[in-house]
């Protein structure tokens, strides 16, 4: 009889830039993902089936009826309920051999950091400055990945930081003064952009993870959805960063 896990992953061990070695690193890897909103479901969806051994999961939110549009974990049955604790009831209906853990609280380097420090890289799915102000000192002190969204309407945005490369940090491509873009709530996004991207950051993940590919390190790309169109450009370190400078 067939390994069952084999039978599960037999699509992508088919792949050649992962096979068992690289489904062997998905097992092993810990990944954080802080935000269980549009960009959190999808990520942490695909993660999950992929075989990610070890999640976790950080929202201090509960379900609201304005998210079901675009969170896709989440059903009318789950209104009041915390985000965390649903998603991980539903990840694990999706793949049992997972080892979630969770927290229903803001992600804060002292409230956080039993999560954290055990994760090899953290997804960025959070929707406010504050937050991925946190992720973004986090990562940095610690040297650890992060992989990166965000949304605006009908246009998404992804990259890595990873200033162990070399490359900058989230500061070094948003300035202070970048804080007074609209988020989701305020300035509005179409339902399935959230998706879109939160799957890109999956694969960014999966491509850090196993070694496959190219990472969207010092690289930014930008999806439009209207026009169905993407473009990438290069993002520079700023030597006076002060984060990472």
């Amino acid at each position: 009889m067939a390994d069952p896990l084999t039978n599960r992953y037999s699509r992508q061990l088919l792949l050649p830039q992962l096979g068992k070695a690289g489904q062997q690193k998905l097992k092993s890897a810990r990944v954080l993902i802080v935000g269980l909103g549009g960009l959190g479901c999808p990520a942490a969806q695909y993660l999950a089936a992929a075989g990610v051994g070890h999640l976790g999961l950080v929202d201090p939110d509960v379900v609201q009826v304005s998210n079901l549009h675009r969170q896709i974990l989440y059903g009318e049955g789950d209104i009041g309920q915390t985000k965390v604790d649903v998603a991980k009831q539903r990840l694990l209906h999706l793949n049992p051999h997972a080892t979630i853990a969770t927290q229903a609280e803001k992600f804060t380097t002292d409230r956080s950091a039993f999560l954290a420090q055990a994760c090899d890289l953290v997804l960025d799915c959070t929707d406010n400055f504050a937050a991925r102000d946190a992720i973004n000192a986090y990562c940095v002190q610690a040297k650890k990945p992060s992989v990166f969204a965000s949304l605006y309407r009908f246009e998404g945005m992804l990259t890595v930081f990873d200033t162990t490369t070399g490359a900058g940090c989230y500061r070094c491509l948003y300035s202070e003064s970048s804080e007074a873009i609209q988020n989701c709530a305020e300035a509005g996004v179409i339902g399935m952009l959230p998706g879109i991207m939160g799957a890109m950051q999956a694969l960014e993940a999966i491509k850090i993870i196993t070694g496959a590919g190219e990472v969207l390190n010092r690289q930014t790309l930008v999806y439009d959805g209207l026009n169905q169109t993407a473009r990438k450009f290069i993002r520079e370190k700023k030597a006076d960063c002060s984060v990472c400078g």
